[in-house]
């Protein structure tokens, strides 16, 4: 009789520990989503501070990264810090692309100059009051040619140093 008590703790105990480790593995976290396995809800994140849950029926709806049930784990840490360095490595991307648009346009757009054409075209826009942006522009190019030296911008612009913005852009058509 004690042996079949012991023994039926003990069963009850492995029974307890399995079912512990099971509530550890109900989760399933993935590069961008996270999966319940007991209710098969999606868990997807829309933004740090956001996750849309799609239920096994369809409906989706957004809830608060705290209130998940695994709002407290390290997996979701790892994967919301996962998920913003690839938010950022994305922001990076688009701003390099940008900036390499504008400093293309602006090599078509001066192309037909040449230096000297350029430097006296700069200085006959600045006398007739010309749009910052598009003096900046000038002075972009003309840094590019290394005509000029970005140093002294601010003296030939009359501006602080801290103004100085070599990826501005400018659109001709906008200021027409």
């Amino acid at each position: 009789m004690l042996i079949r008590n012991q023994l039926g703790i003990l069963l009850l105990l492995l029974i307890m520990a399995s079912c512990s480790g099971e509530k550890e593995d109900r989760y399933i976290f993935e590069t961008e989503r996270i999966l319940d396995t007991e209710t098969g809800d999606a868990y997807y994140v829309k933004n740090p501070d956001t996750l849309t849950v799609v239920h096994i029926d369809g409906v989706a709806e957004p809830v608060t990264v705290s209130s998940t049930p695994f709002a407290e784990s390290e997996e979701l840490e790892q994967l919301m810090d996962r998920y913003e360095e690839k938010l950022e490595a994305r922001k990076d991307s688009v701003l390099r692309v940008q900036k390499a648009q504008i400093k293309e346009n602006r090599k078509q757009r001066y192309a037909a100059y040449s230096d000297d054409e350029l430097m006296n075209r700069f200085n006959e826009l600045k006398e007739e009051g010309a749009p910052f942006a598009q003096q900046m522009d000038m002075m972009a190019e003309l840094v590019r040619r290394e005509v000029v030296l970005e140093i002294d911008l601010p003296e030939i612009l009359d501006i602080d140093p801290e103004d100085i913005d070599m990826d501005m852009e400018y659109d001709p058509e906008a200021e027409s």
